[in-house]
């Protein structure tokens, strides 16, 4: 008997090794097939090229939003993803179509001029002529009738103004709109210009007065001619164009079906949608484009994951995480077999790194082994870290608020990340080729490796108070800090769904529920008023909420000392959700 339980016990022993030592091959294999197809066969710049550039931006629930999400289902199908779907995510009241747009200075001379409009604004009615004249300084009388047609310079909203000064200005804008005024005029906060957008419009009430962002120089020029007393005349051609709603939205998914664990998933994916002031490109195409060819790259490997990878493109994104809240909002029943989320929403630079909790840390070093030596000139860094970032502000931010480990990409290189993020730059020449196909084959390994792993991976110190220190060194501090000041909230345009802890809200009693209407002595109405108010100048802001039905009177206060990087000693505030996603003002001036 001590014989026969000896054989059955040495026989399980030598299965049980040669098991793994199939395992290990099969995964060694399927590494060096998708390197190499990585190396000599990556079609991720052509995939961009044509996303950005064939179909353009992709304002979520627009045309070409549409028009991308069906041409990244026909792709997946091509390449043999199962499961396939678009599915609707949500829909917008009205719809938005921007056509293009041009302006000039006509006189005294002539100047082309380089503007843009948010999304869900007005246009013009055709080609528009109007003198370009101040807002009215509230000293004496003025007649509104002076100002029609006119294109209104409006004063960067800078310092503390009194409640009757805010009054006035409001009636003044009142008076002026019955006129018909051509258009508002801002300053942008330099050459870069951010095109952001509210699509909490009605179409019972929809914007009749165009609102122009004009580049900074630009700006300061026709308003030194103003002020001299020259007769300044401008020619406005916006063709901006609102749909009539319900106007649905879309997420893209695929999936490459696990052989062991088939109800278990790793998830990798990036939002299609962007903001429609230029292609689209950095924000984020090329989330977009790395998560298709590495599905591509992926299935021409013929790999045969253990668990399911399921490639995911989310739309809604820069309207506050819609498409992937949304996702995980119907598909509570699979957040506890998600082992692990990564999103790429980072821009140009190639991906340098991941960070790591304790109990993560075994796991993802076999994941990312042969990541570390892929490219010399461009290293990987596994970065150890106490509980997981939070208050980057994508799509992964979704799954981590139900408990999934959620993974954004740290990103290092030449590239100026917030040139292009969300204004008029985010164009193709802004690729860099070797980052982007490096960063697809990083993406690549990672999503065999994870579903490879004997088990998910480990929550355990998902949560804690997470900031720019722990969250992944000098990439997320090097974000928050060209990010600017946060406030630390998600938002439902000015009402507050989730307070980031130690943040610069949560310090100043801020809660869940709370409807913001006053910061720093500016009104607020909707999210781009609120990013406008915190961006003024001013450490210290009185902040109003509606709360319960009663106006709540609260300090928020920028200006705690600094400790080891961190805001105040605290967690870096504020997802994208604030202004939409980092931008170089998400996003973050939030994705």
């Amino acid at each position: 008997m001590k014989t026969m339980l000896w054989t059955l016990t040495a026989s399980l022993f030598l299965t049980a090794g040669a098991v793994a030592s199939d395992l290990e091959k099969q995964n060694s294999e399927g590494q060096q097939k998708i390197i190499e197809i990585g190396k000599t066969d990556n079609r991720v710049v052509d995939t961009l090229d044509h996303l950005v550039n064939g179909i353009g931006p992709r304002l979520s629930g627009s045309f070409q939003d549409h028009i991308a999400c069906n041409w990244a289902k026909d792709l997946f199908e091509s390449y043999g993803l199962e499961n396939v779907v678009m599915e609707e995510a949500g829909e917008f009241p009205v719809g938005f179509q921007r056509g293009p747009w041009r302006g000039q200075m006509v006189s005294p001379e002539t100047m082309d001029l380089e503007f843009g409009t948010p999304a869900w604004s007005a246009g013009t009615r055709g080609v528009e002529e109007g003198r370009a004249m101040t807002m009215p300084s509230g000293e004496g009388e003025f007649n509104a009738d002076d100002f029609k047609d006119a294109w209104i310079f409006m004063p960067s909203q800078r310092g503390r103004r009194s409640r009757e000064d805010r009054q006035k200005e409001r009636e003044f804008r009142e008076e002026l709109e019955k006129v018909g005024i051509g258009g508002w005029v801002y300053p942008s906060r330099g050459d870069t210009i951010t095109i952001l957008g509210s699509s909490r419009v009605s179409w019972d009430d929809l914007p009749t007065i165009p609102r122009v962002t004009l580049r900074r120089d630009q700006y300061d020029a026709i308003l030194g001619r103003i002020e001299a007393g020259e007769e300044v005349t401008l020619r406005m051609d916006i063709r901006n164009h609102f749909q009539p709603g319900p106007v649905k939205f879309y997420n893209v998914i695929g999936d490459i079906v696990g052989t062991e664990f088939p109800d278990e998933y790793v998830v990798i994916g990036g939002h299609i949608d962007s903001w429609d002031g230029a292609t689209g490109t950095t924000d984020n195409g090329m989330g977009t484009a790395t998560t298709i060819e590495a599905a591509r790259i992926l299935s021409a490997a013929g790999i045969k994951p253990r668990r399911t990878i399921r490639f995911m493109l989310w739309s809604g994104e820069e309207q506050g995480l819609l498409g992937s809240k949304a996702w995980v909002a119907n598909n509570t029943d699979k957040m506890d077999k998600i082992s692990a989320v990564f999103v790429y929403d980072g821009g140009p630079n190639a991906i340098a790194g991941a960070w790591a909790t304790a109990a993560m840390k075994e796991d993802l070093q076999k994941v990312f082994d042969p990541a570390m030596d892929l490219n010399p000139d461009l290293p990987f860094e596994l970065k150890d870290v106490d509980s997981i970032p939070r208050g980057i502000g994508s799509d992964h931010e979704s799954f981590i608020a139900k408990g999934v480990p959620g993974f954004f990409w740290d990103q290092e290189g030449r590239a100026d990340t917030w040139n292009g993020i969300h204004t008029q730059k985010d164009t193709f020449d802004l690729v860099i080729p070797e980052y982007l196909e490096h960063s697809t084959t990083v993406i690549a390994l990672t999503a065999f490796g994870l579903a490879n792993l004997d088990n998910l991976l480990s929550r355990e110190g998902l949560f804690g108070v997470a900031d720019a220190d722990n969250g992944g060194g000098s990439r997320l501090e090097q974000m928050r800090a060209r990010m600017g000041r946060r406030l630390g909230v998600y938002l439902d345009e000015n009402v507050i769904e989730e307070v980031i802890p130690d943040s610069a809200a949560s310090n100043a009693g801020l809660k869940a529920g709370d409807k913001v209407v006053e910061l720093g002595g500016e009104e607020v109405s909707d999210r781009m008023s609120l990013v406008r108010a915190i961006r003024a100048d001013g450490d210290k802001k009185k902040v109003v909420v509606m709360r319960d039905g009663k106006r709540v009177e609260m300090e928020v206060n920028w200006e705690l000392p600094r400790r080891g990087g961190r805001q105040g000693g605290r967690a870096p505030a504020n997802p994208p959700a604030e202004e939409e996603k980092p931008e170089p003002a998400k996003p973050v001036d939030l994705k």
